[in-house]
Parts: structure tokens; C-alpha cells; sequence
């Protein structure tokens, strides 16, 4: 860890206070690795907010920690994952970054599309993601096979320094949802490839504004677009609620806690 990230520890006691968990005399263990992701999915959104709004976002930790701990928001994969693993190496974890490719209709995208995080515990390798939306609640195991997740099961397969992880989908199959590397990188790795997703015109990221969170540890989720409110109660099937463009404000801060981040982009 470098200097510049050291010396933040000041960040550690509130972000530990919004994620709810104290780690006074604890073990360093599965367990509180659990807690913490969990409660990070509950309390910090995944939103773009300020890369709809065209603001310079950055990966490096010393632009989200005070994003979340201080202003109350959330941010996407850079930034939430970015944060979640200096925290955790703070707390005594070993963790690296790595690159993931998201699947899609039309394939695999690129390399570096999504930051995520590998957890060395117990000689073992665990991968956990708090910047990937509607994702795993819980640390999974990196092991081929199927492997029990909260909302959803995962199935993983390794090849090489590869590996693939799928989530059950509500008809009992399996999709595939990233593709990773094991292969530890830098945060300053990623700059490059977040630069072009908060610039590039045409993107979801870029033309639609959205804000999603878990609202308990079960599953539950909503999730704020333009002119709708989705919601989830455990681990069944979303229910839409039209909203109108005046309602924007008040559910974002209602359900978010966010304000002051208006709907028409700059």
C-alpha cells in the first residue's frame, strides 16, 4: 500500500460506523469478511450519478472514500470496489483487484470493464463484489462448481489464471455474468478503461442515470431509472412503478439518501 493510501486511514472509523459493523477484538475471518460486504451492499448505492452528469470520476481512493464516507453516495464498480478492497487491506485482509469482462447479448466485452475483488482467507481464494449492481451478497468461494449465493446461486469455472461466474436466473438456468483474471492489478490499471466509460456518448452509463441498492441481507433490492421504481422483495421477481420526472428528487433521496443530483444531464 502506498503512502498516498495510507494516509487515509482517518476514512476507516466512519466508513466502518455507515456499514454498520464493529471489528473491535474480532478475527480477520469469513465471517467478518461477510458482514462487511453485506453491509456495504445495503448502505452504499451502486449509481452513476456523476458520470451521467459528465464530472471527472477517477479510480484512486482518495476521490471515493470521501465520496461515501463523507458525502453519502455511492458510485459504480471503480469507485465502490476500489474503496471496499483499501478497506479492507486496512482491516488487516489480503486482497487484490482484478479485471473482469461483463457478458452480454452479443458476447464478452472487453478486458478491464469491471473491477472486482479476490480475498486471500485461509488459503483460500474468495472473490467478492460490491460494485456490480444486483450481485452476490456473500464472498464466493473461487472453486469450480455451484456454490449457494444470496439472491441468486453462483456456479464458477476456472481454466488457467481464467475464471467464469454465472448466477441462477428464475427459470432454474444458468447465465453467465462476468469472466475474470486472476492476475492482481493496481487501481491505476483501470483509469484508462473508466475514462472511456464515463466519456464515451451512447452508453447506458453515460445517457441513463440510474440508482439500485439491497435493502436487507435477504435480497430484497430497489433500483431508480428515469420514470421508474423497481422493486424487489427477497428473492422473487422485480415490480415497476411508474414514477414522474418530478418525483426524481425525492426518491432519490428517499430511498438513497442522495440529493441535489438533478435528472436533466449538464
Amino acid at each position: 500500500m502506498d503512502d498516498a493510501e495510507t494516509e487515509l486511514t482517518h476514512h476507516v472509523d466512519p466508513y466502518l460506523e455507515l456499514l454498520g459493523v464493529d471489528t473491535v477484538g474480532r478475527l480477520h475471518d469469513l465471517e467478518l469478511l461477510a458482514e462487511l460486504q453485506r453491509g456495504h451492499l445495503v448502505t452504499v448505492p451502486f449509481e452513476n450519478l456523476d458520470v451521467y452528469q459528465r464530472r471527472s470520476v477517477r479510480t484512486d481512493v482518495s476521490w471515493s472514500l470521501p465520496k461515501i464516507t463523507q458525502q453519502g453516495r455511492g458510485g459504480w464498480c471503480y469507485e465502490l470496489n476500489g474503496a471496499f478492497g483499501w478497506l479492507l487491506r486496512q482491516l488487516g485482509f489480503e486482497v487484490d483487484y482484478v479485471s473482469c469482462s461483463v457478458g452480454g447479448d452479443d458476447g464478452w466485452g472487453p478486458d478491464l470493464d469491471h473491477c472486482a475483488l479476490l480475498v486471500h482467507l485461509d488459503d483460500a481464494r474468495w472473490f467478492v463484489d460490491v460494485g456490480f449492481g444486483d450481485c452476490c451478497m456473500i464472498p464466493i468461494p473461487l472453486v469450480p462448481g455451484e456454490h449457494p449465493g444470496i439472491p441468486r446461486d453462483v456456479r464458477c469455472s476456472i481454466s488457467g489464471d481464467e475464471f467464469t461466474l454465472g448466477e441462477r436466473n428464475l427459470d432454474g438456468g444458468w447465465d453467465d455474468q462476468l469472466r475474470g483474471n486472476t492476475a492482481p492489478l493496481t487501481l491505476a490499471d483501470f483509469t484508462p478503461r473508466s475514462d472511456q466509460l464515463r466519456t464515451e456518448p451512447g452508453l447506458s452509463w453515460t445517457e441513463k442515470p440510474f440508482a439500485t441498492r439491497a435493502t436487507d441481507t435477504n435480497g430484497s433490492r430497489v433500483t431508480l431509472r428515469p420514470g421508474v421504481l423497481r422493486v424487489r422483495e427477497g428473492t422473487g421477481a422485480f415490480s415497476d412503478r411508474p414514477i414522474a420526472t418530478d418525483q426524481w428528487d425525492h426518491l432519490l433521496h428517499t430511498h438513497f439518501h442522495i440529493h441535489g443530483q438533478p435528472l436533466a444531464a449538464v
